[in-house]
């Protein structure tokens, strides 16, 4: 995945992509179908499902999900649990009308999303990873979850690298890691130009 310019979230922490909170039910539902109440697949995870999971018996689903479940989860820093909300900064205030441009149209005027279609952002562990690759990757170059048996026509995300310059994508990225409760911190220009730049490495030619 790395080499591919994505980011693996940890399955031992349970603000990445730890599972033990989660009903048993809901994770074979994601990957069965890359779709569920508490999220959705995407960049190579949803090769994952497409290709793999989503043809493995109910009863291995069911023990892979015991075994996530059961992984160790880390422990969240008193720091994290009594910070105090942080006031959207420069960026982040400049991306809200961005937003409401071009996002909330799927995403919600709250980042609320709209539920079987487009993800939630709001109190959405994905958009507040202290690694924004994965975040760059969607907003760049958009994409499609698994089309699976159990959810045959996903909804899909535009790609916006050619509508959008660095600056804007910052603004953008840092109004949605900085609303509706989420607490995390701006993405710079720079950030994004050089990941831009990396990414460009890892495509096709």
């Amino acid at each position: 995945m790395a080499a591919q310019g994505w980011y693996a979230p940890s399955l031992l922490d349970a603000r990445e992509a730890g599972l033990a909170q989660w009903p048993t039910a809901e994770i074979v539902r994601l990957l069965k179908t890359g779709h569920a109440d508490r999220g959705t697949v995407s960049g190579p995870m949803a090769e994952v499902v497409l290709h793999g999971s989503q043809h493995f018996s109910d009863a291995d689903l069911s023990a892979m999900a015991m075994y996530l479940k059961a992984l160790p989860q880390a422990l969240a820093t008193v720091d994290s649990l009594t910070s105090a909300p942080r006031a959207p900064g420069r960026l982040a205030m400049a991306g809200e009308q961005l937003y409401q441009d071009r996002c909330a149209s799927c995403h919600g005027e709250q980042g609320e999303g709209q539920p079987g279609a487009y993800p939630p952002l709001a109190s959405n562990r994905a958009v507040t990873l202290a690694r924004t690759e994965n975040l760059l990757q969607t907003l760049l170059y958009g994409g499609f979850g698994p089309a699976t048996a159990g959810h045959p026509r996903p909804y899909g995300m535009p790609p916006f690298t050619q509508l959008l310059s660095d600056a804007e994508i910052a603004a953008v990225l840092s109004h949605i890691r900085a609303s509706w409760g989420n607490q995390a911190p701006e993405v710079s220009p720079l950030d994004v130009h050089t990941m831009r730049a990396a990414l460009a490495q890892t495509l096709p030619r």
